[in-house]
Parts: C-alpha cells; sequence; structure tokens
C-alpha cells in the first residue's frame, strides 16, 4: 500500500498531456450532440452557394464583403461537402488548434510558469461569451484566421528564442499575420499586441529599457510595415471597406464631439465589462429543469461536476501545478493581466467606430469574438494575482471551466432544437409541394427558432426545388413579411415586382406569385387559404391579410418519382409510414384537397385519426371536414366541426364560412340537407 501511494504522489501528467486535455474539453463543450445537429444562419447561404453556384458563386458573394476570406471556403467546401456533422468537427477542431496557439504562445512567453500557458488555453477553448460554435461552417472559418494570428505571434516568438532560424520564423510569421489582416476586420487591430509579447521575451536578455524598446521596435518593424500598408489598402484601395458597416462615430464627432466622446467611453466600459466578468457570469447561469428536461438537465450537472473534478486532478498532477504555493505570481501574472487589457481595448475598436453593439445574446455574441483573446488573457491574469493558496486557484479554474463547458453544452441543446423544427418545416413542405413553380416567393409567419432567418432559410429552399446549377439566377425566395413588407417585399398588392440581390444570385419574382404559410411546431406547417384564414383569429393579423393574396397555383403535383427529394445527409433518411405521424396525412390531404381528389382526402383522414397521433391546431381538422362532405360522410364531418369547435370558440367563423363553401360547392342530397342546417344552428352561423 505504502509503494502505491507513493507511486500516485510521484505521478505527474506529462507536459505534452495539455493538448489532448484542452481537446477532451472542446468534445465535452461542443461534441456530444454532434450527430443532432445541423446548418444555421448564414452556414445555408454559404453551403448552397458551394453546392449550387460553385467557385464563382462563392467569389460573387464574398466580393463586397471579405473576398480574401471567401478564397478560404473554394477551398474548405468542397472537401467536407454538405453533411451537417462534418462540419461541427470542423469547427470543433479550429477552436482547439486556437487554443492549443494561444497555449504554445504563453508557454514562449513565461516558460518558468506553465500554469499560466494551461490556465487560459482552458479558459479560452470554452470562453462562454461566445454561443454561436455550433453554426460551425462559419465560425469554423473564423477560427482558422484566429489560429493565423495567433500563429504568427508564436513564429514571432519563436524567432527570438532561436536565433539561428530567426528569419524563417519571421517570414512564416508574416504570412500567418498577412492571412489575418487580409481576410476580415474582427481580429485586425489585435496585430498592437505583438510588440508587448515582443518586449516580455526581450526582459529575460536586456535588462536596459532603452535597448530592449529599440530591439522590441526592430523585430516588430517587419509587422509594423506589413500592417500598415493592408491597413491603408482597406482605408483608401477595397472600395467595399465600408459596404455592410459605415463609420458612424466620425460622423457623430463631427456633428456633436463632447456627447459623442462621452458616450464613446460608456460604450467601451461596458464592453469591456460584458466581455470579460458578463460572459463568465453568463457561464453560471443554472438551466431551468422545466425548460431543458429532466434528463438533459442531469447530462448538464454530470458535465460540469466530472468536467471540474477531472480538472482539478489533472491541473493538481501536471508540472502546471507543481509548486503552487512558492510560485511568484506577479512575474507573470501582471504581465498576462496587462496584455489581456491592452487586447480588449484594441479588440473594439471595428465595432466602436461603427457603433455596432456587442452583447452576450444572439446573433450581436458573434462581436465577443475579437476580445476573446484580451478576456482570456485579462481573466487568467486576475487569478494569478488572487491572494489565494495554490491548489484553491486549480479548484477556481476548474470550477470556471466545468460550468462553462456546461453552459455550451445548454447552447448547443438550443441548437438542436432549432434544428428539429427546421428539418420538421422541409420534410413537410416536400409533403405538401412536390414541385414549386419558379418565381414563387412563400411568405411566413415569424418562425419560432432563433438559429433561423427568411434569408437563411431561402437557401435550403432553392436547393431543394431548385435546378442543380442555375448561374446568378435565383429561383425561389422566403420571406417573413414582418421584416420585408415595405422593403424586398414592396406590397401585398397583386403585379408588383420582387427583386432579391443575394450577392450570388438575384430573384426575380412577383406578388401575384405568392403562397403564405403558417407554422407553429408541433402543429402542421400550413398552407393558408384564402378564403378561410383572412376571417381566422388563431394567426396574426398580419398572416390574415397576406392570406388574401396567397394562391396554390404554383404548388405543382408531382407524378411517381417526380416529386423533390430532401438530401438524406443533411435531413436525414426518408421516414417510413409509422415515422411520419399526423402531419404527413394532413400535408397529403391538403395537396389532394388543392386537386379536387375528394376521395383521397377523406382516405387520408380514415389513416389519420387511426394513428395515434392528433391534430395540434384546430385548423388541422378543416381539410378532412371538407373531405368527408364532399365524399358523402356527412355525420363525420359534422362530428370533427364539433371536435373543432370544442377546442376553441374562436373558430367560430372559420367554420361557418368553410361550412358555407362546402354547401355551394357539394350537390343536394337528403344527408346534406339534413346536415346543414344543423350544423349551423350549432355553429351560431349568420
Amino acid at each position: 500500500m505504502n509503494s502505491l501511494y507513493k507511486r500516485i504522489r510521484s505521478f505527474y501528467f506529462p507536459p505534452f498531456s495539455i493538448p489532448f486535455v484542452l481537446l477532451l474539453v472542446c468534445v465535452v463543450s461542443y461534441g456530444l450532440l454532434i450527430q443532432r445537429l445541423g446548418f444555421y444562419w448564414d452556414d445555408w447561404p454559404i453551403n448552397w452557394i458551394a453546392a449550387r453556384l460553385g467557385p464563382d458563386g462563392l467569389t460573387r458573394y464574398f466580393s463586397t464583403n471579405r473576398p480574401f476570406w471567401g478564397m478560404i471556403y473554394q477551398l474548405t467546401t468542397p472537401l467536407l461537402g454538405s453533411v451537417p456533422w462534418h462540419w461541427q468537427v470542423f469547427g470543433i477542431f479550429w477552436r482547439w488548434l486556437a487554443a492549443l496557439a494561444l497555449w504554445g504562445l504563453l508557454r514562449l512567453a513565461w516558460p518558468r510558469h506553465p500554469q499560466a500557458a494551461a490556465w487560459a488555453g482552458l479558459l479560452f477553448v470554452v470562453y462562454p461569451g461566445f454561443g454561436q460554435q455550433f453554426i460551425s461552417l462559419v465560425y469554423g472559418h473564423f477560427f482558422i484566421i484566429l489560429t493565423a494570428f495567433l500563429a504568427s505571434l508564436v513564429c514571432t516568438l519563436l524567432a527570438l528564442r532561436r536565433p539561428k532560424t530567426f528569419w524563417l520564423f519571421t517570414i512564416l510569421g508574416l504570412l500567418f499575420s498577412a492571412v489575418n489582416l487580409l481576410t476580415m476586420e474582427y481580429f485586425f487591430l489585435l496585430e498592437l499586441v505583438r510588440p508587448v509579447f515582443i518586449w516580455i521575451v526581450m526582459a529575460e536578455s536586456q535588462p536596459d529599457r532603452r535597448q530592449r524598446l529599440k530591439r522590441t521596435l526592430l523585430s516588430w518593424l517587419p509587422y509594423l510595415l506589413l500592417f500598415v500598408g493592408l491597413a491603408l489598402w482597406r482605408a483608401f484601395f477595397f472600395r467595399f471597406q465600408t459596404q455592410n458597416y459605415q463609420p458612424k462615430l466620425l460622423e457623430q464627432l463631427k456633428a456633436q464631439p463632447f456627447q459623442a466622446i462621452l458616450g464613446l467611453l460608456g460604450t467601451i466600459v461596458t464592453d469591456l465589462w460584458v466581455t470579460t466578468f458578463g460572459a463568465w457570469g453568463k457561464a453560471f447561469q443554472l438551466p431551468d429543469p422545466v425548460v431543458l428536461g429532466r434528463l438533459t438537465t442531469l447530462a448538464y450537472a454530470l458535465i460540469v461536476l466530472a468536467t471540474a473534478a477531472a480538472l482539478v486532478i489533472y491541473l493538481l498532477k501536471t508540472r502546471a501545478g507543481e509548486g503552487f504555493a512558492a510560485a511568484r505570481p506577479r512575474s507573470w501574472a501582471l504581465p498576462c493581466l496587462l496584455v489581456g487589457l491592452l487586447g480588449l481595448s484594441v479588440a473594439g475598436w471595428p465595432f466602436w467606430l461603427t457603433q455596432t453593439p456587442v452583447g452576450l445574446t444572439f446573433p450581436i455574441d458573434r462581436f465577443t469574438l475579437a476580445f476573446m483573446l484580451g478576456a482570456t488573457l485579462f481573466i487568467t491574469g486576475l487569478l494569478g494575482f488572487l491572494p489565494l493558496p495554490g491548489w484553491s486557484k486549480i479548484v477556481l479554474v476548474s470550477v470556471m471551466v466545468g460550468f462553462a463547458a456546461g453552459s455550451q453544452f445548454q447552447t448547443a441543446n438550443t441548437f438542436r432544437r432549432d434544428w428539429g423544427t427546421q428539418k420538421g418545416l422541409f420534410w413537410q413542405l416536400s409533403w405538401r409541394m412536390p414541385q414549386l413553380k419558379p418565381g414563387t416567393t412563400l411568405l411566413f409567419n415569424d418562425l419560432p427558432v432563433r438559429y433561423f432567418s427568411d434569408n437563411s432559410l431561402t437557401a435550403p429552399l432553392n436547393w431543394i426545388y431548385g435546378p442543380a446549377s442555375s448561374g446568378e439566377q435565383m429561383f425561389y425566395m422566403l420571406y417573413f413579411p414582418s421584416l420585408r413588407l415595405g422593403s424586398g417585399l414592396p406590397s401585398l398588392a397583386p403585379g408588383q415586382a420582387i427583386t432579391q440581390d443575394y450577392l450570388a444570385a438575384t430573384f426575380n419574382g412577383n406578388t401575384s406569385q405568392m403562397v403564405a404559410l403558417f407554422y407553429v411546431p408541433p402543429a402542421c406547417a400550413r398552407v393558408l387559404d384564402k378564403d378561410l384564414d383572412p376571417e381566422n383569429p388563431m394567426i396574426p393579423v398580419l398572416m390574415r391579410q397576406v392570406a388574401q393574396v396567397s394562391t396554390t397555383d404554383p404548388i405543382i403535383p408531382a407524378g411517381p418519382g417526380q416529386a423533390v427529394k430532401l438530401d438524406p445527409h443533411i435531413f436525414g433518411p426518408d421516414m417510413t409510414a409509422t415515422q411520419r405521424g399526423w402531419c404527413y396525412y394532413f400535408e397529403k390531404a391538403d395537396l389532394a384537397r388543392q386537386q379536387g381528389d375528394w376521395q383521397q382526402v377523406a382516405a387520408l383522414g380514415d389513416q389519420a385519426f387511426g394513428l395515434n397521433d392528433y391534430p395540434n391546431d384546430p385548423s388541422e381538422r378543416l381539410v378532412f371536414i371538407e373531405g368527408y362532405a364532399h365524399t358523402g360522410n356527412w355525420q363525420r364531418a359534422r362530428e370533427l366541426s364539433q371536435e373543432t369547435r370544442q377546442v376553441t370558440s374562436a373558430m367560430q367563423p372559420v367554420l361557418c364560412r368553410l361550412w358555407q363553401r362546402i354547401a355551394e360547392s357539394t350537390p343536394s342530397t337528403p344527408d346534406k340537407e339534413a346536415t346543414l342546417p344543423a350544423v349551423r344552428a350549432e355553429l351560431r352561423c349568420q
């Protein structure tokens, strides 16, 4: 026993184990739901453009924004294809590689204090301020650029520490720096932290401050020239620099300088707080079991506890944790804190100049990426200064990482739910709309999803219904009228042209060719009936107005084998009859009603009501009421009408209008003449 105890006490994890630990924390934080995540936000447009429009389409899409960044997509999209989990792995890999580069950077900056690098790497890899990791196609490419910048800093310090290979590492450092400076603006000004790292390394061999400053500036000079040159190019030669964001602060300084300066100072203080203490406070927000679910909440608790406990053991049993009590944190903590503060101070200027808000909620939490390096170094340095025993700091770091990993898991779960909602929508559209006429606009209510917009969903709509190659023409558009009416959608009057520039392609349509739909799951996606839904109080007022201009003419019933098919690599394999549930029969019945195939409507109704499933919206019974009436099953039609009225009295005007339509479109029979007065009396129709 004594021998075993001595072995345990003398055991330490090797120094090279930290990259594997960082990878493991990445997987726990972002990879547990990887098979149930998909494409979100700008993932969709970029993926559709790459798959359907090719390199030329990507060039057009990025030409007015980040053309050099677009070149990277031309390399990656053919390699990874359109399988969602491939891109999730891609995003995790580059986040891990960025953390690994930061760890290597700090190991070079403070080689005698490996705890600084270990802490920073762990805090960086789970930084809770940024909650869009799962939009992996887009932000995996962001982390490519951040990794390139950090690799550039690593090369700079390697050049200083290995004089024999100074120029080799300097050239590599310049190349990596150019990747950052050419591609995007998020990390552009972080170049200004480079001389501070050079100064830190120079301090070991050059105690004289004047000489150290001189050597620091000489070492930074090649990078400074590159930085200034590309800054001038962006400012004066790149004509799309302010295409999407205008320097509003400069205009405000001219008009009201005093108020502008005060407002700027307030914004800076707020943003620095939000991206440091606010971001880490977010990690400790506990989930609501009612919202998250009992089993998922249990998984969250397990992730937090297991991650924290494992890291405590690991950090105590590595050289990064050895001798904490005797370590002098001031030798590394103060420089780390100051570099972090500098990184935070320069990171925000692209957003402060354009007065773009930085926050911790979607979608503006993406801007915290620029602050991520500075926030991590600042918090790491602050932890080093805490007047606590070394072991307690290890516990604190481990607990922070554990809760941040749990927070990212919570976020992954919201992305999982959104992906499920989106997949359900497109499966139902494929059942209801086997084909669509080109030039069609779909008008939807504001969908109950967080990580999609109508702009995002337009891409899969074209992917599913559009031809394989369409040049610069886009055939379909999806709009939320609440956002687009009066802009992309000129009005609801018929005969109005609709033109939408999608950067890579252009859509041309007409307000006379629009299909209105309503989708609030678990209810089915429903094509609005222009005869019934203008009187439906169960839908918003705007959608009632939209229903008046909706038409089913663009929906083309397809023969066997001619209907659109969803890509199983994206949306999953086709469902079996037992998996499809109520909505499959509802969509098919609604399509049959459009064709006037009432026998098919009634047959689908018999199957639907025989399931262990049921309608989640009273409007979903209307098609079957009409189908049974048209096939002479007046008793069943009346029963469904009564059930609908019992769900909510708000359906009374819609039911009355439906029965009026039935009366006008069905032949006279004794059963009909007996049923209609009874139904009108039950519904109190005028």
